[in-house]
Order: C-alpha cells, then sequence, then structure tokens
C-alpha cells in the first residue's frame, strides 16, 4: 500500500485528519522542538523570526498564533514586536500547550501570551478582534486550507496581516531532488532513532506531497479575501513565508 492510501487509511480509522493529526503531535510534544531543530540544522529558529519580523504588532496590540504548538513562534512575534504587545496562542493537541505553557513561564512572558485550545477551522474569536495572525508549518495539517484562511480573514481587523510560515516544493530539479530525498527518506529514519517516533515523522513529510506550491498557496489566500498577498522564498525554497493583508 502506498504512504499517501495509508495516511488515508489511517485518517479514517482515526475518524478524520483532525483527530489523527491531535493524537499524533500527542505523541511527539515532548521531543517537538528537539527534532524541528535536529531536522533543519537549526534554521527553523531564523525562519520564524523572519515570519515575526513580518507580523510585527504594534505597541499593545494583540496577535494570533495558530497551531502554535509549543509556542515558538508566538515568543518570536512578542520578541519583534512593540512593547505591551499581546499573543494567542491556540493549538488543538493540550500535550503541545502544556510544554509552551513550561517554556513562557521560563522565559516570564505569562503576561503577555496567552496559550488556548482551539481549532485554525473554527477559531473561537469574535469577527475583527485581533490585529494580526500568523502561523508555522499548520496550515499543510488542516482538511480545509481555504477555510483556514478565511477564519484569519474573519477574526482579524481591517488593515491588519496574515503572515503563514510552511514548508514548500524547492524550485529547481537538482535542489528539489535533493530535498526530496532528505525530507522523505532521512526525516523519518531520524525520527525513528531520537525520537522514536517513525509515524509521526513519516506523516510530517508526507503532509507536504498534496500540499499547494508557493503560487498555488498565493492563489488559494487571494481566493479566500486576502489581499496584497506574496511571499517569500527562504532556504533555497524549502520553506515559504506568506504574508498578506486584510482590506481596510
Amino acid at each position: 500500500m502506498s504512504t499517501k492510501n495509508l495516511l488515508k487509511e489511517k485518517f479514517q480509522q482515526s475518524g478524520g485528519k483532525r483527530p489523527y493529526v491531535q493524537r499524533l503531535f500527542g505523541r511527539i510534544a515532548r521531543v517537538y522542538d528537539l527534532m524541528n531543530h535536529l531536522m533543519t540544522f537549526g534554521l527553523d529558529g531564523y525562519w520564524r523570526a523572519f515570519a515575526a519580523r513580518c507580523l510585527a504588532l504594534g505597541p499593545a496590540e494583540t496577535g494570533l498564533d495558530l497551531g502554535t504548538g509549543t509556542a515558538d513562534l508566538s515568543i518570536a512575534v512578542i520578541r519583534a514586536s512593540g512593547p505591551q504587545a499581546r499573543m494567542i496562542g491556540m493549538d488543538i493537541t493540550p500535550q503541545m500547550l502544556d510544554q509552551g505553557r513550561i517554556k513562557i513561564a521560563q522565559l516570564g512572558l505569562q503576561d503577555r501570551i496567552d496559550l488556548r485550545l482551539g481549532d485554525a477551522e473554527h477559531i473561537d474569536l469574535p469577527d475583527n478582534s485581533v490585529d494580526g495572525c500568523c502561523s508555522a508549518f499548520t496550515m499543510r495539517n488542516l482538511t480545509d486550507i481555504g477555510l483556514g484562511f478565511r477564519e484569519t480573514l474573519r477574526v482579524v481587523r481591517p488593515g491588519g496581516r496574515v503572515v503563514c510560515l510552511e514548508i514548500s516544493h524547492p524550485p529547481g530539479k537538482i535542489f528539489g531532488a535533493l530535498f526530496s530525498f532528505y525530507f522523505y527518506k532521512l526525516v523519518p529514519l531520524l525520527g525513528t532513532i531520537i525520537g522514536k517516533a517513525f509515524e509521526e515523522y513519516t506523516y510530517l513529510p508526507h503532509s507536504l506531497t498534496n500540499f499547494p506550491d508557493a503560487v498555488s498557496l498565493q492563489k488559494i489566500m487571494e481566493e479566500s479575501g486576502w489581499s496584497d498577498v506574496h511571499f517569500h522564498r527562504l532556504t533555497g525554497g524549502i520553506v515559504a513565508v506568506h504574508v498578506a493583508t486584510k482590506r481596510t
């Protein structure tokens, strides 16, 4: 059975993609940060810092981090933003949020980052209630990407921004082939050795297989109602950071 069909079968057995993803990230919550650093050779911190600068809230503004995980992007946004800026971090996985709360407490950021259980496809916030929204490695885990972007558009105030950091499809045959070999072959092996999580680190690479490339994702964001959508390719196109604005 192909990996694609195997994942479909696992989604069905779990009651859908959302509960499968929730349980998967729950199992790897304790090793998630370590594996991110190892898999990306430490570049994940640079990517998040870049995305955070693209959002950069003003003084006393409030941002929303969807799929916050262990809160690394929320922390990066606070560091890139004005005084008294606040972040709401939402994730469907309690175990990831628990790890994030430990980290936030160690940094003394409990008053500036509020972590909550929440679903990126059904955001439990009023319309026009946050000044900006961001996500890192979240959108490819959604059941409906377009719905996720429509929800971000709903909760962001007019004139606010959305910033989406995602693994992408690197352009160029040679670099693309090298990336594919590493991402699809070596990452699951690394996950097995370090995290004892072969299934989890097989799913994560294959979650990219049917995910749109940077240009296609831009179109989805535009179709969802976002304006001035553009993207930055980082590290040879391994990741893309999409930025857009809500019309005033």
